[in-house]
C-alpha cells in the first residue's frame, strides 16, 4: 500500500519511504530506499568531518548527487550546485572557500563508502538548503540561495497540480541536469516528495527514449534543446505507450515542436514558466493556450504592463517584479508577450531587440531569431538566424546579400534605420546551454570575424566536387578595407581551396608547388560562388576553379608530396 505523501516531506529528509520502495534505477539495477538511506548517512558523516562551512557538489550521475544533497542536509551543510565542473567553475566555486563532492577534480570527498555513518535526524524547514546559479543569459551566473520549505513546498504543489495523471510507481526519466534549479526539483525534489523513483543517468540522445529501464509508466523531464530536434525518423513508439507525461522548460518551446510531439505520441507537453529567482511561476500544456499561476503564486501587471509575482517559493511576501511584458485575461491566465529588459541603445535611439526578433519571425522566413549588440568601433546590432524552409530556398536562389536586404527592407517598415542590423550569420542552430538556454555570449561568439566562408551547398560529380560558397562581408580577410574597395585576396582563395581539398581527399601533408595559377575577376563581398575542386592521385595534384556563372574568377593546380 501507498504511504501517505505526507510522510515523504523533505522535513523528514532520508528517513522517508519504506526500506524496500524504490528510490533510483542506474541501468537495469534498482536502488531501493533502505540503501539509499545508508549511502546517505556514510555521505552525512564524510561531510561533518569536514570543517565548518558550505559543500559544492557536482556529479554526472543523479543517485549520486541525492546520495550528496540529503548526505550534506543531515549534516546541516548548504549545497552549492554549479551548473558544471569545468576547470573555470572549479576555480570560481573553489574562490567560495567551500569544500567539494563528487566528481570535481582534487574533491575533498570524491566518495562517501568508506565513511562512517551517523545517526539521521528530521531536517530544519527553515535550513539554507541549496545554492543554485542563474544562467548567465544576460551576463555573470548570480547565486541563488534556497530554503529547504521552498523545495518542498513548490513540489509538493506540482504534486496536486500533476500527480494525479500520474501513476504512483511512474519512473522520472530526464534530459536535463539535475545541477541546475529546473532538474534539481523535478529529478530529485519532486521523485523525493511524492514517492516515484527516478533513472540515474540523464539521457543524452533522442534514441534512448525507448529504451528506459522497467516496466513502468514514464514521465519525460525534457527542456527545447531536445523537444525541438527530435528527428521525423525517429521511432517514438515505445515511448508514447509508455509515457504519462512530458514536462519542458529552461526556455521557450517552439508551438511546432509542442504539436509534433502531441501528435506523435498523444502527449501534451507541459511547460513550465520560471527562473532560479522566483521557482516556478505558471504552466500551460498547449502553446496557443494561456499561462496559468502554480498554486499558491499570486500574479498581477505592474503599472507598465510587466508580471509581477508574490509566491511561497520566493524569500519574502514582497511583491517581485520581472522583465516579462504580460496581457492578462478575466479569468487569472497570461499571456507573455517577450521581455521589457532586452532595450538596445544605438546612436541614442532606444532599440527593442525582442521587436526586431518579433519583426524577423513574422516574415515566414526566419524560424528563430537572435538579436544582439556588437561593440567594437562602433556599437552596432547582429542578427544570428535559423531560416525557415522558404528561407533556405530564397538563400539558395537570391543569394545571401538579396536576403539580407530583403529582411532589412521588411524590418524598416516599423524600425528606426539606425535600429536595424548591420551584421548577419545563417545558422542551423542557436548555440545552446544544457538547459536549453541561449546566452548573449554565445551569440555574441558568432560574430567573431570568420576566417572561412559559409559552405551552402555541396555537389558530387564524377570527377569533381562543387562547393558553393557564401562570402560574408565580415571575413577577416576584408579587414582594413573601405567597404567599397574590399576584395578577397588571392592567398585567401589559394589557402581555401587546400582546406576544403583536404576534407574531402585523401592527399600528400606537404606542399610541393603551384602552377597555372590564374586570378581573372575579383570576388566581392556578399558574393556567392562555386569553387570547384578536382584531385588526381595519380599526380598528386590538386585543381580547383572559383567561379560566378560563367563568370571565371580565378584556377590553377596545386602540387602536393611527402613531407622532407
Amino acid at each position: 500500500m501507498r504511504e501517505h505523501l505526507s510522510s515523504f516531506s523533505l522535513v523528514n529528509g532520508a528517513l522517508a519511504g519504506a526500506d524496500d520502495l524504490p528510490l533510483a534505477w542506474r541501468g537495469a539495477e534498482i536502488i531501493c530506499r533502505g540503501q539509499w538511506r545508508q549511502d546517505v548517512a556514510r555521505a552525512a558523516g564524510a561531510i561533518a568531518a569536514l570543517p565548518a562551512g558550505d559543500i559544492a557538489v557536482y556529479s554526472a550521475d543523479c543517485y549520486q548527487c541525492c546520495v550528496w544533497l540529503l548526505g550534506a542536509w543531515h549534516a546541516g551543510r548548504c549545497v552549492i550546485l554549479p551548473g558544471d565542473n569545468t576547470p573555470v567553475t572549479t576555480a570560481r566555486v573553489k574562490a567560495l572557500s567551500v569544500a567539494l563532492a563528487g566528481d570535481f577534480a582534487d574533491a575533498d570527498l570524491p566518495g562517501w563508502q568508506e565513511a562512517a555513518p551517523v545517526p539521521l535526524a528530521s531536517l530544519d524547514p527553515a535550513m539554507r538548503a541549496v545554492d543554485v546559479f542563474t544562467s548567465g543569459s544576460t551576463g555573470e551566473p548570480g547565486r541563488i540561495p534556497k530554503k529547504l520549505a521552498q523545495l518542498d513546498d513548490e513540489m509538493r504543489a506540482q504534486e496536486s497540480v500533476f500527480g494525479q495523471h500520474i501513476a504512483p510507481d511512474a519512473l522520472v526519466i530526464a534530459t536535463v541536469s539535475q545541477q541546475h534549479l529546473y532538474g534539481l526539483l523535478f529529478r530529485i525534489i519532486w521523485p523525493l516528495v511524492s514517492g516515484r523513483p527516478f533513472a540515474a543517468q540523464m539521457m543524452t540522445f533522442p534514441e534512448e527514449l525507448s529504451r528506459a529501464p522497467g516496466t513502468a509508466p514514464l514521465v519525460l523531464v525534457s527542456s527545447p534543446a531536445l523537444l525541438k530536434r527530435l528527428p521525423e525518423h525517429l521511432d517514438l513508439t515505445a515511448f508514447a505507450a509508455r509515457g504519462q507525461a512530458v514536462f519542458s522548460s529552461g526556455g521557450p518551446l517552439p508551438a511546432t515542436a509542442s504539436l509534433a510531439l502531441r501528435e506523435r505520441t498523444g502527449l501534451a507537453t507541459r511547460e513550465i514558466f520560471g527562473s532560479s529567482e522566483t521557482g516556478g511561476i505558471a504552466w500551460r500544456d498547449h502553446p496557443e493556450h494561456p499561462w496559468l499561476p502554480l498554486p499558491g503564486v499570486e500574479v498581477a501587471p505592474t503599472e507598465d504592463g510587466l508580471l509581477q509575482l508574490r509566491s511561497p517559493y520566493l524569500p519574502d511576501h514582497a511583491w517581485f517584479a520581472t522583465a516579462d511584458r504580460v496581457r492578462f485575461e478575466a479569468d487569472g491566465r497570461f499571456y507573455l508577450l517577450g521581455r521589457a529588459d532586452r532595450i538596445a541603445k544605438i546612436e541614442e535611439k532606444r532599440i527593442s531587440l525582442t521587436a526586431l526578433e518579433a519583426a524577423l519571425l513574422a516574415t515566414g522566413l526566419v524560424a528563430e531569431a537572435r538579436v544582439v549588440v556588437l561593440e567594437g568601433a562602433r556599437v552596432e546590432l547582429g542578427a544570428a538566424l535559423v531560416l525557415s524552409d522558404a528561407g533556405r530556398v530564397q538563400l539558395q536562389d537570391s543569394g545571401r546579400n538579396t536576403l539580407v536586404q530583403h529582411l532589412r527592407s521588411v524590418l524598416a517598415q516599423s524600425i528606426e534605420r539606425v535600429g536595424l542590423p548591420r551584421r548577419w550569420r545563417f545558422i542551423d542552430a542557436l548555440p545552446q546551454t544544457r538547459m536549453g538556454k541561449t546566452t548573449e555570449q554565445d551569440v555574441r561568439m558568432l560574430f567573431e570575424k570568420p576566417r572561412l566562408p559559409q559552405v551552402a551547398a555541396t555537389q558530387q560529380l564524377d570527377d569533381a566536387t562543387v562547393l558553393t560558397l557564401l562570402i560574408d562581408p565580415d571575413l577577416a580577410h576584408f579587414e582594413g578595407h573601405f567597404r567599397q574597395a574590399a576584395v578577397l585576396p588571392g592567398v585567401a582563395q589559394l589557402h581555401w581551396a587546400v582546406h576544403f581539398a583536404r576534407t574531402l581527399f585523401e592527399m600528400p601533408p606537404a606542399f610541393k608547388g603551384m602552377d597555372a595559377i590564374k586570378f581573372q575577376h575579383v570576388i566581392l563581398p556578399d558574393a556567392q560562388v562555386t569553387l570547384t575542386l578536382r584531385y588526381r592521385a595519380d599526380k598528386q595534384q590538386l585543381n580547383f576553379s572559383y567561379s560566378t556563372g560563367e563568370r571565371m574568377h580565378s584556377s590553377g593546380r596545386i602540387v602536393f608530396g611527402a613531407a622532407a
